[in-house]
């Protein structure tokens, strides 16, 4: 396979950073295809090694080892199944002892710089032979050592132990065995796992148990797709449910709370305040109300008010009307008033979420704005959020001022309703959904008999377009669901509907999940598009360290984009080079997470590709996904979907949802068991993006990776896209140096499909090619007609085949004419030899005719295009090898002289 990239590229401080930038690169390219058997079976030595090594330097961070001593516990860890690295069958203490083996396997592994002097060759040997249960049977054990050694072995032989195949309840018990001598006290392993992954929401739960759980003495030990593994001395024996819950309760608030202007939105119904934005910053919030109410003034149109004027003047009545206009009731004019309408229909909204009813809103909104009691019985009758504040506007003598007074009443009121039920109500809700998400290592209410009947019991009309449907269903306009959720009652399109746009009901914690992402990705600053969602998670076992750098590298790449936005690919160094260089961008890309908390099992990369089809955006997404995945110092697990939600497997390395008929071939079933099977893919792709970039340029690239991908379908046809291509960027082109630049990836992608129908049809084209190669048997110029002269007449001669002719004749004829031909256009004409060259070249044609095509003409002609794409081809491929023998001849014949 071809170079893969790195990302992790900053100069390593640590030890940690040391080995998966330097250390873990090496151990995949020198292991990575050696499978393992037995308990290890579906593994290879690079995975096994690997997962040893991150384990290694967390419990030597946990049990305090000196930092001179974590280096050698690393090298001794990397290189420590001795007998695995050996062609010879010895044993590990046979090799251990022998300092030349272990110095060669030390600097195989890029950790011999840590082993300075002989004594730390002596550590590094004894914790080698020790490990995985050996016993000491040197004469060390008759002299006195450092102490310390037995705990470090017993370091090693836990991660040797770790990966093992075998039931975690086993395992386990064979790990705090280990561990107990390795920290020199008790140790117990805790697990926790997710049921469910939401994404950012899912991130900061499991932040918050990390934190809740680190308070009560447990230190983090590895990261698994679907959860983590703690250990300690013992957990309390308490229920952590509530604080957890908390916890998480409060970093979700600090999202919303530094995206107010998120919270804050100006719809036709008026401005809306959540109460997110309420909780975190109430100044704030006014802040960006004022800025809105600004904004309305700015979008005053007369006509459009005029219009509503008279509707809601209508609905309230003609009597209505005379007296609100003898109180001097009378309807917006300008835009100033028209701010004012909006901050009233605002404080209006904000009132009725505090609980408050039509007439007690307006009341308090009377007594803020200045409104007196007359002018306030007079406008009751028309309607309250509409009506009343454009006929009101002229009489809120307090304006602005007198709104912003009624919005910090309002706010207060619904905050101390929000702290009075968070008890009974935000708390449970925040309860219920960590007992459901969440697997903790104590006792957990199950509720699921409770979710089955709310989904049984449910209204149709509450059926829930995101999420499952419970109990605490929220009612949503599209903007805050995800694009494409779909709709279940469209009550805009029934008779005597509303006017609205349909709504969108969702589970609660789903919704917000979805705002979370919506206010914590680097979304472009354009109108929403579809995205698809990149699931990339940490491997199975990964060190805590692991996700710091992890994160640390996300914040770096998101950083490239200094206004946030999103971040997007040099494609021409990507497709021609397979060269990862990340550049901003204001429309496609890769929208990051804006906050390291966001990414912690899992994290989703949205990705937008902008006016594209989907399967295009499909290729571009899947390309950087395994640059991404399989590059040598990540190597994560990954899902491409169209869906926010998506289960990750432990058993699976990749997977692909939705992948179009078009594309199963080149794609396969979007099932990849092993990295090699998303390697086999990504080379694939990586060959397409070469023939693309080779043939077309930079701004239609995409285009002819589209028709490429399209053409994998049936690999013969990729030689006619190709010409298709070349022909469309160059009237005449040199098919010679298009050829030298296609062949390699070409061929490489061709070998990976292998269809076997194709075998007879281009062994046929190519020796027919060899034979017009050495007899030189084209038109009479370079160009793509003359070179094809001698196969067009092929084609031509079965297009006008007649039903009385046999295939003797038509061919005799063809050989005939063609030999004709060449004698009227050479030079010096041509003989008997050229004519068996002619025939043979035809003979080989007539078995392609007849093999392939079973002697059907229409058959036969449906593939003449391809099929002369390819002749040509194979042409300059013939050429090509002529030459390289000629010269090669020339080489023998110069040198034996």
């Amino acid at each position: 396979m071809s170079k893969r990239n790195r990302l992790l590229n900053n100069p390593p401080k640590s030890l940690e950073e040391i080995y998966f930038s330097e250390i873990r690169p090496q151990l995949y390219k020198n292991h990575a295809h050696h499978h393992q058997y037995g308990v290890r079976k579906g593994t290879t030595l690079a995975e096994h090694l690997d997962s040893a090594c991150q384990f290694i330097l967390t419990v030597s961070r946990i049990a305090e080892v000196p930092e001179d001593k974590r280096p050698l516990l690393l090298a001794a860890t990397a290189v420590h199944d001795l007998n695995k690295l050996d062609t010879k069958g010895r044993n590990v203490k046979t090799l251990a002892r022998n300092q030349e083996f272990l110095r060669e396997q030390l600097e195989k592994a890029c950790v011999l710089s840590f082993v300075v002097s002989e004594a730390d060759l002596e550590l590094v040997r004894k914790l080698i032979e020790r490990h995985s249960g050996h016993n000491v049977s040197d004469g060390a054990r008759f002299l006195p050592e450092d102490p310390n050694i037995e705990r470090w072995a017993a370091m090693l032989t836990a991660a040797d132990l770790f990966d093992l195949g075998i039931p975690d309840a086993q395992r386990f018990r064979k790990l705090e065995k280990e561990l107990t001598v390795a920290f020199g006290r008790s140790c117990n392993l805790f697990r926790i796992s997710i049921s469910e992954d939401k994404g950012y929401i899912t991130a900061l739960l499991l932040g918050a148990c990390e934190e809740v759980l680190q308070k009560y003495g447990l230190n983090p030990l590895a990261i698994f797709p679907d959860g983590e593994l703690f250990e300690g001395e013992a957990l309390a024996n308490i229920d952590l449910t509530k604080e957890i819950a908390a916890v998480w309760q409060s970093k979700i608030d600090q999202v919303f709370g530094n995206n107010i202007e998120r919270l804050v939105r100006a719809t036709k119904d008026g401005i809306k305040v959540t109460h997110q934005a309420i909780q975190q910053n109430i100044e704030e919030v006014l802040v960006n109300v004022e800025a809105l109410l600004e904004r309305k003034k700015a979008g005053y149109k007369s006509d459009k008010i005029a219009k509503d004027v008279t509707k809601w003047g209508e609905a309230a009545g003609a009597d209505a009307l005379i007296k609100a206009a003898e109180l001097q009731l009378l309807p917006v004019s300008n835009a100033e008033e028209f701010a004012i309408s909006e901050g009233l229909k605002a404080a209006y909204l904000s009132y009725r979420e505090a609980g408050l009813s039509p007439k007690e809103v307006w009341d308090k909104i009377a007594h803020h704005t200045g409104i007196s009691e007359l002018q306030r019985t007079a406008i009751e009758p028309f309607n309250g959020q509409y009506g009343r504040p454009l006929f009101a506007a002229k009489a809120a003598v307090k304006g602005i001022e007198g709104i912003k007074e009624a919005l910090q009443e309002s706010f207060q009121l619904r905050k101390e309703s929000t702290q009075i039920s968070e008890e009974t109500e935000v708390s449970e809700e925040m309860i219920a959904a960590v007992s459901r998400m969440v697997n903790l290592p104590f006792a957990i209410r199950l509720n699921g008999a409770n979710d089955l009947n709310a989904y049984v019991e449910a209204n149709p009309r509450q059926r829930c377009s995101l999420g499952s449907t419970s109990t605490d269903i929220d009612e949503l306009i599209s903007d805050n669901m995800p694009p494409g959720t779909k709709v279940q009652a469209f009550s805009n399109r029934l008779p005597g509907g509303i006017s609205a746009e349909p709504k969108r009901q969702a589970d609660s914690i789903a919704a917000l999940a979805y705002q979370l992402i919506a206010v914590g990705a680097n979304f472009p600053a354009v109108k929403k598009q579809d995205p698809l969602y990149l699931h990339l998670a940490l491997p199975k076992g990964s060190a805590p360290e692991l996700l710091r750098i992890w994160r640390g590298l996300l914040k770096q790449l998101a950083a490239t984009n200094a206004e946030g936005g999103t971040v997007t690919i040099d494609e021409l160094k990507l497709y021609r080079d397979n060269q990862l260089e990340f550049k901003a961008n204001k429309v496609v890309g890769l929208a990051l997470p804006k906050r390291p908390d966001f990414v912690h099992t899992s994290v989703i990369i949205p990705l937008v590709w902008g006016d594209v089809n989907n399967s295009l955006a499909l290729l571009k997404s899947l390309r950087l996904a395994l640059e991404i995945s399989l590059s040598l110092d990540i190597g994560f697990p990954f899902v491409l979907s169209s869906n926010l939600e998506v289960e990750l497997s432990n058993d699976v390395y990749g997977r692909i949802e939705g992948i179009p008929s078009a594309l199963q071939t080149l794609l396969g079933n979007g099932q990849y068991q092993q990295r090699q099977d998303a390697e086999k893919i990504l080379e694939r792709l990586r060959c397409i993006g070469k023939l693309a970039t080779s043939v077309a340029s930079i701004q239609k690239a995409d285009d002819c990776l589209y028709d490429l991908a399209r053409a994998c379908v049936r690999p013969i046809e990729l030689y006619y896209v190709l010409l298709r291509w070349t022909l469309r960027e160059q009237d005449e082109p040199n098919l010679s140096v298009i050829w030298s630049r296609i062949c390699e990836p070409l061929n490489t992608l061709l070998e990976s499909f292998m269809p076997d129908e194709n075998l007879l049809l281009t062994k046929y084209l190519k020796e027919a090619a060899q034979v017009a190669a050495e007899g030189k048997i084209w038109g009479s110029s370079f160009k793509r007609t003359a070179q094809a002269e001698p196969f067009t007449a092929f084609i031509a001669a079965i297009r006008s085949q007649k039903s009385y002719l046999g295939l003797d004749v038509i061919f005799a004829a063809l050989i005939q004419q063609y030999h004709t031909r060449l004698d009227r256009i050479r030079e010096h004409g041509v003989g008997a030899t050229k004519y068996e060259q002619v025939k043979r070249y035809y003979e080989l044609l007539r078995k392609l005719y007849e093999e392939v095509y079973s002697a059907r003409p229409e058959k036969f002609l449906s593939d003449q295009k391809t099929l002369e794409a390819a002749y040509l081809f194979f042409l300059e491929e013939a050429r090509k090898q002529l030459k390289s023998q000629s010269e090669d001849n020339s080489v023998e014949t110069t040198t034996t002289v």
